[in-house]
This record gives C-alpha cells, structure tokens and sequence, in this order.
C-alpha cells in the first residue's frame, strides 16, 4: 500500500482547503431555542517546518471543562461585528496570535445540552510557529501544544466513536506520551475532535 504524501502548506493546499470550506456538510443537531452564539478557531500553523494544528488546555481552575484540549474560542460578546470577529479576538486574548488568515468556516454545532450555536473557523498562521514562546492566558488557559497533520492523519493515533448520542461518527485522537501537558487531558474528544476531524480536511490532502 502506497503511503501518503506529507501534507505541505502550498498554495495549491491552502487553495484546496478554502475550496472545501465552501461545502462543507450540515448537520441537523439541535439547538435550544434561546442558544447564544459562539466561536471557535482551529489554527493552521508550520512549526519546525510542519504544517500542524494549535491546541489550547483549558485552565486547570476553571469551574468548568478544566484540562479539556480544546481550541481558541468563547461566546459572542455585543460588541463584536461578526462571528469571526469573535474567534479571531478569542484567539489574541487566549494565546497572543493575532496574524491570522480566515480560509473559511464550518456549519454551526451545539455545545453538550444545545444552549451555544458554535461557529467554527480554520484559519492559517502563515508565520512559523513557535508554540512555547507563545504568551498565553494563565487565566484561561494552562499550555498550548500542536501537532502535526500527518500525526493526525495516522489510522494508529485516532479512533472512531459515536459523537454523543447521535448517528454521527468523529474520530478521537491520542496525545502522543511523549508530549508532556501537565493534568490536561490525553485525548482530544468531543467538540475540538468533531471540529478537527468531521470536516476531513486532512484526509482530503493526504
């Protein structure tokens, strides 16, 4: 069996994302009737020369979803003019990036009982990368890390799981042993996985 071919970021690539990003699927989930809106980031990035995928750990201390990996993101301030204005300005306040380039969105998803419409966005840092310099929020935030694409794209580090209790499927990735995040979590499940995974951006450019 042929390997597949590393994932670069060229503009053929990035061109191809932004191409999927427009048809992506909708799913039917359910809303409450007064959810609030939110957004989320999945941040493109090349660190040590490999097009990779910035993750958050969420602040140990925080009353809810503590050492959760997850990516950049909050709710919807009245201030903000758009959706992507939030996910944009949710990234600067939790990791300090603010050079990023939207290549497009997915379809909305609810949060676990239906009271946030989340929005998520890819983006690409076209910048190196280098994930240890990064000034991150303590407050909200305990580390970031990433990883790289073609780790993510290896059958031997995800698996596939019912997405809640619905028909959907998503896959679940490991966390290398290797990677040291201090009481975060060794998987990255639920929302951020859904989000990583069910758009199969990846898989598209393998």
């Amino acid at each position: 069996m042929n390997k597949a071919l590393p994932i670069v970021f060229d503009t053929a690539t990035i061109d191809l994302f932004r191409k999927r990003l427009l048809n992506v699927p909708k799913y039917k989930f359910k809303f409450q009737d007064k959810a609030k809106d939110a957004a989320v980031l999945m941040p493109l990035c090349l660190v040590n020369n490999q097009p990779s995928v910035l993750f958050t750990v969420r602040n140990l201390h925080l009353r809810t979803h503590k050492g959760e990996i997850s990516f950049p993101g909050g709710k919807a301030d009245p201030e903000d003019p758009t959706l992507e204005h939030t996910a944009l300005r949710e990234t600067v306040e939790e990791v300090g990036v603010d050079r990023v380039e939207i290549l497009g969105k997915y379809a909305p998803i609810p949060n676990y009982n239906g009271s946030l419409r989340v929005h998520p966005f890819v983006g690409l840092i076209r910048e190196p990368l280098q994930p240890d310099n990064l000034p991150f929020n303590p407050d909200e935030v305990s580390s970031v890390f990433t990883l790289p694409l073609n780790y993510l794209i290896q059958p031997s580090n995800r698996e596939l799981r019912a997405f809640r209790n619905s028909s959907h499927q998503y896959t679940v990735y490991q966390v290398p042993d290797t990677m040291s995040i201090p009481g975060g979590e060794r998987e990255i499940w639920g929302l951020t996985s859904f989000i990583l995974d069910g758009k199969r951006l990846s898989k598209d450019c393998s």
